[in-house]
């Protein structure tokens, strides 16, 4: 984190934010037709086994919460 960055996740901790720089989704996909984008989902690839870290467990709740889809593609 730049000290640019570092000041701006200050100033929102101070109003009760958490700023979150891990765990976001591999993919932001989109469904583009004719220059419109219809649909969007994120997906978070894992290996066989592999569990969701903390912050890609809250990165699910969020995504969910805005109505994004998101789906975990599990690859061996």
């Amino acid at each position: 984190m730049n000290d640019r960055e570092r000041q701006i996740a200050e100033r929102y901790r101070e109003q009760g934010w958490k700023p979150l720089r891990n765990g976001a989704p591999d993919f932001l996909m989109l469904k583009v037709i004719d220059g419109d984008i219809k649909e969007m989902m994120a997906v978070e690839v894992k290996r066989k086994g592999a569990r969701l870290t903390y912050e890609q467990g809250v990165w699910r709740k969020v995504c969910e919460k805005a109505g994004v889809p998101f789906k975990v593609e599990v690859v061996a």
